[in-house]
């Protein structure tokens, strides 16, 4: 019965020091994330462009439902609209009244053509350039 004792203790004292040192085991390591290799989103860019010999007696813009009007704007003009990655579908308006003369507007998305308008008279005539895009 001595022996039961201490066996029990050796027994204890060999799994407390099972070549650990006393050293506690290290947690497993997370799983790192996996790096992207795409880089991040560009802003999309909606240039509009216009040129011509007109003076526009109005110049009305509307980009995704905001719009604002500029009065006798002297050629050539252009805007450039940024708008966040990913944020779904953009709708511009483009309406140009002049009192006579040339003008061609055009409409670039991300530097690619994405519309075009031109016209000429030698009264007052309205133009107009329109579309939408989303990504």
């Amino acid at each position: 019965m001595r022996l039961l004792p201490a066996l029990v203790a050796t027994v204890l004292l060999a799994g407390c020091s099972a070549g650990t040192g006393g050293t506690p085991s290290p947690a497993p390591a997370a799983p790192s994330s996996p790096e992207s290799s795409a880089p991040p989103a560009q802003q999309h860019r909606l240039e509009i462009k216009i040129d011509g010999t007109a003076v526009l007696t109005t110049l009305t813009y509307t980009i995704d439902g905001k719009t604002t009007e500029e009065k006798n704007v002297k050629l050539p003009w252009s805007h450039t609209f940024s708008f966040a990655p990913h944020s779904g579908k953009h709708v511009y308006d483009v309406v140009m009244r002049s009192a006579g003369g040339e003008l061609t507007a055009t409409a670039t998305v991300d530097g690619q053509p994405w519309g075009a308008s031109s016209g000429s008279g030698d009264g007052e005539s309205t133009q107009s350039l329109n579309g939408d895009f989303s990504d």
